[in-house]
């Protein structure tokens, strides 16, 4: 038997939603953009000392992921990247399109909720997620914005398809996205019967790893056998490096180091952690009518899970910009423990 069906009505933005968040998200980066032309700033230490020369070396013909041109990001991020400075305005550009994917996590979250009949936990979610963009580092160029960006849109379709092949074009700007596999596949599996699960299970899975296997045929297609070689080595087989570096504030690095700056960063993001908390424990402690009630309108089990696994890149770098992994899903709990705090019953 599949779970419970969700009541699912078409529910028209208010007009102000799309326009304030693309203005608010399209603001934060240019704010960035603005000081680097003023040269209050400079531009983020991954864009001057690898992104943008890669970029330079590929178009003056260094073929992808070949001495000078690589890079440890996966190959969507690298082809942005590449078709970015082939404009001839490579921050400008950049920045718009980071606003706009920040605009459009904050959308995203409010199109889950709104999906499901919660409009307003969405319309909070989405707010505080923008609000909290600057405390995480995301008004700079980053992989981390279009690979949440992945992951909410497939959070906000059903189909094993175009799940499979949302997470895995996420994960194709950051290699972190692959923690968010396990909890979108249990997000639909536990709705469905066991068969119906598995084959569910089974398409999502292939479906994914046929978008990464695409990515790098295109690699492959337009600079040979050597980008690719170099495509599947600087995407995968340097992670071990990455994460066993002594130097850097890690669980298995500078110990010490990571739970000051998991405290001093942690302490930024209150405004989002603490009605987050408030949004799992009056889910948790709900009666059991209540509770099946709450989890149909809002899917906070799923973003609970999000939530956790979202945070093990914390555990292997403890980094400000780390926090915008798990910032969606914490975001969208706050709103449903704000919600129903504020008492409307919505959530």
């Amino acid at each position: 038997m599949s779970g419970p069906s969700l009541k699912r009505e078409t529910v028209t933005a208010p007009k102000f939603v799309v326009p304030l968040f693309l203005v608010v998200g399209v603001l934060q980066t240019m704010n960035r953009y603005l000081r680097i032309q003023l040269g209050s700033q400079t531009p983020h230490t991954d864009v001057r000392c690898c992104w943008r020369p890669l970029s330079e070396a590929v178009l003056a013909g260094t073929p992808l992921y070949v001495e000078p041109a690589v890079d440890n990001k996966p190959p969507l991020f690298e082809l942005l990247n590449v078709a970015v400075a082939a404009t001839g305005a490579y921050l400008l550009v950049f920045f718009l399109l980071v606003g706009t994917v920040n605009a459009a996590v904050g959308l995203l979250l409010w199109r889950i909720c709104t999906q499901r009949d919660a409009p307003r936990v969405g319309l909070l979610a989405g707010g505080l997620f923008l609000v909290s963009v600057p405390l995480a580092g995301g008004e700079v160029i980053n992989v981390r914005s279009f690979a949440i960006a992945g992951i909410l849109l497939a959070l906000s379709v059903r189909h094993p398809v175009a799940r499979g092949a949302a997470v895995a074009a996420g994960g194709l700007f950051s290699q972190h996205a692959v923690f968010a596999v396990p909890a979108l596949a249990y997000d639909r599996y536990r709705e469905l019967d066991r068969p119906e699960g598995v084959r569910w299970v089974g398409v999502f899975a292939l479906s994914g790893l046929g978008v990464v296997a695409g990515a790098f045929t295109v690699v492959y297609a337009v600079w040979g056998w050597a980008s690719l070689e170099g495509a599947v080595y600087w995407t995968f087989l340097v992670a071990e490096q990455y994460t066993t570096n002594p130097t850097v504030p890690s669980l298995v690095g500078d110990t010490s180091e990571w739970l000051r700056s998991l405290y001093r960063f942690g302490l930024r993001h209150l405004l989002v952690l603490v009605p987050a908390g408030v949004g799992v424990w009056v889910t948790v402690t709900d009666d059991g009518a209540a509770r099946t009630r709450h989890s149909t309108a809002v899917p906070v089990v799923t973003a609970a899970l999000l939530a956790v696994s979202m945070t093990i890149p914390l555990f292997i770098r403890a980094y400000r910009a780390y926090w915008l992994y798990p910032l969606p899903f914490l975001a969208l709990l706050a709103g449903v423990g704000i919600e129903r705090l504020l008492g409307s019953g919505e959530a």
